[in-house]
């Protein structure tokens, strides 16, 4: 009698186990099944991510982006470099001009001087963004904002100019040149002290030479 019992309650006991089994294996098919259903949507939703990604890339390639010259003179920018392929001219400093994106990935990739250094802006966060030019543009100055600095007193004048790259710095005083040869009393003397002092310059003394100079030359002729 007793291992009958025994033998039954054994029986009663391994039949619930496997209807705990079965509803288990039953829910974990329910979850992969679930989480295949996730994961495949995920994976479709990156696929068309990736596919609209790529259609923006080659449309964005089509589009003109504005840029500025921020070189005093002439500046020729060449989608193959050293004077190859495409060649965009400004004559002057402010000049804007439209450039398709695609040849201006080109002069970014060929120009790289003048792009670091800032003797051309990009009007364009966007395409700064994508160009992976972030960092460089947060040292770089527009053509407004380079005008602006000579409305600033001598403090927040240098604050900026030590910060600026030495390109800029090189336009800014090419930038005073102009401006004295136009009318000598239009520029503000502190912020000429600011240049020459930054730059281990004397910006009087160049310009009183080539003052000299240019009436030696007229005069011979």
């Amino acid at each position: 009698m007793t291992n009958t019992s025994s033998k039954t309650k054994s029986a009663a006991k391994s039949t619930v186990s496997k209807k705990e089994y079965d509803e288990m294996k039953k829910q974990l098919e329910e979850m992969k099944a679930l989480m295949n259903q996730v994961l495949n949507s995920s994976n479709e939703e990156k696929k068309n991510n990736t596919v609209n990604n790529i259609t923006n890339y080659i449309g964005d390639n089509t589009k003109d982006v504005f840029v500025t010259s921020l070189t005093v003179g002439e500046l020729n920018l060449s989608t193959e470099g050293y004077g190859r392929g495409e060649i965009y001219t400004f004559s002057n400093i402010g000049e804007e001009q439209s450039i398709p994106l695609e040849d201006l990935k080109k002069i970014v990739k060929n120009n790289k001087k003048f792009i670091d250094g800032g003797n051309v802006f990009i009007n364009d966060d966007e395409v700064v963004k994508s160009l992976k030019l972030n960092n460089i543009y947060k040292k770089l100055l527009s053509y407004d904002e380079m005008q602006g600095l000579f409305k600033k007193d001598r403090d927040a004048f240098e604050k900026v100019f030590v910060g600026m790259t030495d390109n800029q710095k090189e336009t800014l005083k090419r930038i005073i040149f102009e401006k004295l040869k136009e009318n000598e009393k239009s520029v503000d003397m502190n912020i000429v002290q600011v240049i020459n002092d930054v730059m281990d310059i004397d910006i009087m003394d160049d310009f009183k030479n080539s003052k000299k100079l240019s009436e030696f030359l007229k005069n011979d002729n």
